[in-house]
């Protein structure tokens, strides 16, 4: 761990040590992502350090730099396609192999994604997360190295194909007429046409391109195919997909929370999604954060102080505030995993 200043903390850091109010209460538990809110906080308190683990001692699934430095080379291949029609991603391999190696390292796969989200440029920072979740999911399927590396690979390049959409359909902000919408589905042939190019991919990453907005109950594009016919890293990938693309803000649309967008995986298990794969990824999935402000049903309001490994619908949490909205002299820990009554029915920013 290190002490750092406040005023160099930056969201998706994990708190070291708790950090304490002139009161006595704890303002941050350890464990709790910082957010910009809490960064705020901090300093109107006049709070000036804080202890965070460092890189050599955190627990984030892959390491910052990891991730940037895999963000850049997803933009450097992008910019490579808009100048030429040759495109070399021997740098991407070696980051997919070493984010496979990072994880592979960890005692468990299960994912918060405070630690691979990227604060800026979506487009880029989406292709990483995709192969994140979808290299986490293949582990937990039980593949090996070599599957991994062809799945991360895919994932990350599952995208590609929007080089030859323009920009003003990619990025409007408005609802696409049936025209755009029509040109922006092409853009999994464009992507799979794009890596048949690269001699250095394997056939299944490429078909991710190609497939990963098919759907099993044959729905989706561009062929309409269904169930077994979708490739099983496609179908990882387009759960990956919508899922990040939900939790994310984009131009046209606000992010929704993570239990609002596994409710939507949940519901669309059999349709869009597989139903084993779909179980899977979820499971592998912080719905919570530590420190999350959430309410119950029973009207308590609290912060989540523990995530359930096996259940991660059913945190622990530390109730604040009662069923009329009075705030509890002494805390009192609640695990929902023991209280069937008791469900989290929103989560808020700031529970104080």
């Amino acid at each position: 761990m290190k002490l750092i200043a406040v005023e160099n903390l930056t969201q998706g850091m994990r708190v070291a040590k708790p950090v304490y109010k002139s009161n006595g209460s704890v303002l941050l538990s350890e464990g709790m992502v910082i957010k910009d809110i809490y960064i705020q906080k901090l300093k109107a308190l006049n709070i000036k350090q804080i202890y965070v683990y460092d890189d050599e001692d955190n627990q984030n699934i892959i390491k910052r730099d990891t991730r940037d430095k895999a963000k850049d080379l997803v933009k450097n291949v992008i910019n490579e396609l808009n100048v030429s029609s040759e495109v070399h991603i021997d740098e991407i391999i070696i980051i997919v192999n070493q984010i496979i190696e990072e994880m592979l390292s960890k005692d468990e796969l299960f994912i918060r994604l405070e630690e691979i989200r990227a604060v800026d440029e979506y487009t880029f920072g989406h292709s990483v997360n995709v192969s994140v979740l979808s290299i986490i999911t293949g582990a937990c399927l039980g593949y090996t190295k070599e599957k991994l590396k062809e799945l991360g690979i895919g994932a990350m390049l599952h995208d590609i194909g929007k080089v030859r959409v323009p920009n003003s359909i990619l990025n409007k902000p408005d609802k696409l007429t049936k025209q755009e919408f029509h040109e922006i589905k092409k853009h999994t042939i464009y992507g799979y046409e794009i890596l048949k190019t690269i001699k250095d991919i394997s056939e299944t990453s490429r078909l991710i391109a190609l497939y990963h907005h098919e759907r099993v109950d044959g729905q989706g594009y561009p062929l309409s195919i269904r169930g077994d016919e979708i490739h099983e890293f496609a179908k990882i990938v387009s759960i990956a997909d919508v899922y990040d693309a939900l939790t994310s803000d984009r131009v046209y649309k606000k992010r929704i929370k993570n239990y609002q967008a596994v409710e939507y995986l949940l519901s669309m298990r059999g349709h869009q999604f597989d139903y084993n794969i779909t179980k899977i990824f979820i499971n592998n999935i912080a719905l919570y954060s530590i420190g999350e402000g959430v309410i119950l049903n029973t009207g308590e309001k609290g912060v989540v102080i523990k995530v359930n490994r096996d259940f991660p619908t059913r945190p622990v949490i530390r109730i604040l505030y009662d069923s009329k909205g009075d705030r509890l002299a002494k805390p009192t820990d609640v695990d929902l995993m023991f209280e069937n009554s008791k469900v989290i029915i929103d989560t808020v920013d700031d529970i104080e």
